[in-house]
């Protein structure tokens, strides 16, 4: 079925953004209607769960390894409260969303914001840690 919305350019899609402090650091893309977006943190949290109980199976190891995870596990792992998420485009088709989140990820990095992206991001370099300190958190 997802492969269906995938090719429909007639399917609801968003283009979504992980803030924290008022500072965005990761922008995504979506099918509308799944939780990708508001339900990373529970995902990520489980995860953590799981990598300090050893119970972290390789395939989901993987996933605690994509940057913009690694950013939110070292927030949840400090303690801190849930990241913002929020829409920043809505519209049809993956191809517009795909063009529509790299203009986003654009006007981001123009306005300073370091980006866990990968794609798209031609600061992709930058580490978890220079993300984490320009969200304004100190770990300890």
């Amino acid at each position: 079925m997802l492969r269906f919305r995938e090719q429909d350019p007639n399917w609801p899609y968003l283009v979504y953004e992980f803030s924290y402090n008022q500072r965005v650091f990761y922008v995504g893309v979506a099918p509308d209607g799944t939780t990708r977006n508001t339900g990373r943190w529970p995902y990520v949290r489980n995860l953590v769960r799981h990598a300090e109980a050893g119970t972290l199976r390789e395939g989901k190891a993987r996933d605690l390894n994509q940057k913009c995870n690694q950013v939110i596990a070292k927030l949840i792992r400090a303690g801190l409260p849930e990241h913002k998420h929020s829409i920043a485009w809505r519209g049809l088709g993956k191809e517009a969303a795909r063009i529509a989140e790299v203009r986003q990820i654009e006007r981001r990095i123009a306005e300073g914001c370091l980006l866990a992206n990968i794609q798209g991001n031609p600061n992709k370099a930058v580490t978890v840690d220079e993300i984490i300190h320009s969200l304004g958190v100190t770990l300890t």
